[in-house]
């Protein structure tokens, strides 16, 4: 939806962020991520994050699941999957 509104972690490219954790809430799952200069975000399943419209799908303890949205040449674009690892 190019008309929604951008969340805070949409400024960043993927390589910049890093989870630092999980946790569960009204059985809710809840990843840590912190932004390069920082400041620790509370994301879970449907968050968007990342430069190319990534939309979390599945939150591990492991690590996070993105869809992606990238262009592909002129007017054409394509769905991908990314992810972020766990860092210690």
């Amino acid at each position: 939806d190019p008309l929604r509104r951008k969340e805070p972690l949409e400024a960043y490219s993927l390589d910049l962020l890093r989870m630092v954790g999980t946790l569960e809430q009204y059985q809710t799952r809840w990843a840590l991520v912190v932004t390069p200069d920082g400041v620790l975000h509370r994301v879970r399943v449907g968050n968007y994050l990342g430069r190319n419209n990534g939309q979390i799908i599945r939150i591990e303890p492991s690590g996070l699941l993105l869809s992606e949205i990238v262009p592909t040449g002129p007017g054409e674009w394509e769905q991908r999957q990314a992810s972020i690892a766990l860092k210690d």
